[in-house]
């Protein structure tokens, strides 16, 4: 709206530098001095606005005292029978433009549009030709002032009452977002507390109640206690634990199972030392909890565990010679479903299983950087 308006004044202008090669005026340099002062004080004005962000109301009463006071002097410099435009006229209306734009008391408003008005009458009646009627003159200045104003106030509240609307649907939309993101924030933490309570916690539970694993055990009271422990982190938000390596994690893996009776064999002398720590997490989780059904389903108390490395290739391979299923059988539990497939998953991986009744299962992580 500040371009429109500083446009609008542009056009006012222009006529009076036009029009000073015509012998429109009495004193040339009288009309481009006072023409030079106007420019001046609307490069003032705009100036103040934009730094302020609008118009203050002192500046367009000001503004309205100013452009009467050039209507006047503009027309006392005008010769007589000389058809040209009045530029005194357009920047009257140029100012009308900006008291329906800038200002928003009612009384204010009117005031000043009245100001103008009167001043234009008193023009038309006191410089025009005493031959013509003046009330023609008097209808076209009133009306142009009239209509600038009116579109002006309209245009800004019209603008105005958008931008509210738009800030409300903006703000609607930026609510619903974070609402969203929130409950996604919370589904992420709830599954990843699943997780880590189906991994570990649970899987003590079941090999115990199932008399897979005697609780008297230094083995398995020593698993109890890594499982309280992760309990107690999951109680008080604390960091995940960090890994420096695949080989590392794959290793900490090994000796988790072993408390269980799992005799893990482990290879892996070409695993690359700059996996992403996420990587390295996803497929520590990965391996542990294929060892863990192992544990639960294979009914054998050997397992394989390999992790090869090719350039960026890493493949994590998880075997056992166990009882074996049927894979279109069985639908895939939370388990494999959650702790294997979606974790490899979400960093890129990709995880399968293949196993027949009776030939055991083989689990394969694989992820390519």
């Amino acid at each position: 709206m500040l371009v429109l308006l500083a446009l609008h004044r542009l056009t006012c202008l222009a006529p009076a530098v036009v029009t000073c090669a015509y012998g429109a005026y009495r004193s040339t340099w009288a009309n481009l001095g006072l023409l030079a002062v106007v420019a001046s004080w609307n490069l003032a004005l705009f100036r103040a606005a934009r730094r302020r962000g609008w118009f203050p109301a002192a500046l367009v009463h000001l503004d309205v005292l100013l452009a009467g006071l050039v209507l006047v002097v503009v027309t006392a410099n005008l010769t007589t029978g000389v058809a040209v435009p009045n530029w005194g006229n357009l920047v009257a209306q140029a100012s009308g433009s900006l008291v329906g734009a800038a200002l928003t008391r009612p009384w204010s408003i009117a005031g000043c549009l009245l100001t103008l008005a009167l001043t234009q009458s008193a023009v038309i009646v006191g410089y025009g030709p005493e031959t013509d009627s003046p009330v023609p003159a008097l209808v076209h200045a009133i009306n142009g002032l009239a209509c600038f104003a009116l579109v002006a106030g309209f245009a800004v509240r019209y603008l105005r009452r958008a931008g509210r609307n738009l800030d409300r649907v903006n703000a609607h939309r930026l609510a619903t977002e974070a609402e969203a993101a929130a409950d996604h924030a919370r589904y992420v933490t709830r599954l990843a507390h699943h997780r880590a309570l189906h991994d570990t916690v649970l899987t003590t539970l079941t090999l115990i109640a199932r008399g897979l694993a005697d609780p008297g055990r230094p083995e398995v009271r020593r698993r109890c206690a890594q499982d309280a422990e992760v309990i107690r982190g999951l109680l008080g938000a604390g960091p995940d634990p960090a890994f420096g390596t695949v080989g590392e994690a794959l290793r900490e893996v090994v000796g988790e199972v072993s408390l269980l009776g799992l005799r893990v064999r482990y290879q892996g002398a070409t695993v690359p030392a700059d996996v992403p720590p996420p990587v390295v997490e996803a497929l520590r989780a990965g391996a542990r909890e294929a060892l863990n059904n192992v544990v639960k389903h294979a009914g054998v108390d050997h397992a394989w565990l390999t992790v090869t490395g090719e350039g960026r290739a890493l493949r994590v391979t998880v075997v056992d010679r166990g009882r074996g299923f049927d894979p279109a059988a069985v639908p895939p539990g939370f388990g494999f479903r959650h702790s294997i497939v979606d974790r490899v998953a979400e960093v890129g991986g990709r995880a399968r299983v293949s196993s027949e009744p009776g030939a055991g299962t083989c689990v394969e992580l694989t992820w390519t950087g």
